[in-house]
């Protein structure tokens, strides 16, 4: 069976002198594991379309166990995101947490359109980074049906307190009244609330030129992270520590 559809490249495996093993996003048959064979060669018409993050088009055949390569068209390469360590790891931490969230053969239309927008945001000179980073972790979350509770509390729903908390465990805020729900929630400040909130809910192109305190991003950066550790079966992100040591 031939299978026509967008896709993301994920991973590039060497397998064997002249083939590659691909994981792939694709948009109609969701996260695949593809050969694409004699694309190492150096004349492979296959090779411009399958380096790391390519958006391509794929024509490709449903085997037993892999799908297999038949032709691939190169959209967009991506190259800025290769030319600047920072950005380029910033973008191999989006690919993790892509892999992290999606199992084989689910399909997941809104995390795709996010996920291309993001990288083509982060090739731009002119993007803040950390604001579309925070932006797509919150969303990725929310894509992947833990849309945290940020309106009231999520044990009581009350929607006025002197101070919350975020539980991960709970999926939201909770007020005073509730801590001993989870022993463990972090603080949050109510501006960190009204960022997370704008960042749920906006357009990624609307938001790419907002810059967040060092202060803001420290916060709900620490609060993502833990959020994410607690529902995704994933612990250790090396390409977010690399892209840190290069702040």
């Amino acid at each position: 069976m031939l299978i026509t559809t967008e896709g993301f490249i994920l991973k590039n495996k060497k397998y064997g002198e002249t083939d590659s093993i691909l994981t792939i996003f694709t948009r109609k048959a969701g996260k695949i594991n593809a050969i694409a064979k004699g694309a190492r060669r150096p004349k492979s018409n296959l090779l411009a379309g399958i380096q790391p993050f390519c958006y391509s088009e794929f024509v490709l055949y449903k085997g037993r166990n892999l799908y297999t390569v038949s032709q691939c068209d190169a959209k967009e390469i991506f190259y800025p995101l290769r030319e600047d360590l920072k950005k380029l790891s910033y973008a191999a931490y989006l690919v993790e947490l892509v892999e992290a969230v999606i199992t084989e053969g689910q399909t997941n239309n809104r995390l795709f359109n996010l996920f291309g927008k993001t990288l083509y945001l982060l090739k731009k000179d002119d993007v803040e980074i950390n604001t579309i980073v925070r932006a797509f972790e919150i969303k990725l979350m929310n894509y992947s049906g833990y849309k945290p509770q940020l309106s009231g509390c999520v044990h009581c729903n009350r929607k006025e307190a002197s101070s919350w908390k975020f539980s991960s465990t709970e999926g939201g805020i909770i007020c005073p009244l509730c801590l001993s729900i989870d022993p463990y929630a972090m603080k949050i400040g109510s501006t960190t609330i009204k960022l997370a909130t704008y960042l749920l809910t906006r357009d990624m192109v609307e938001i790419q030129r907002l810059k967040i305190s060092s202060y803001l991003n420290d916060e709900l950066k620490k609060i993502l992270k833990q959020y994410i550790l607690t529902h995704v079966s994933k612990y250790d992100f090396k390409s977010l520590e690399v892209a840190e040591k290069l702040e």
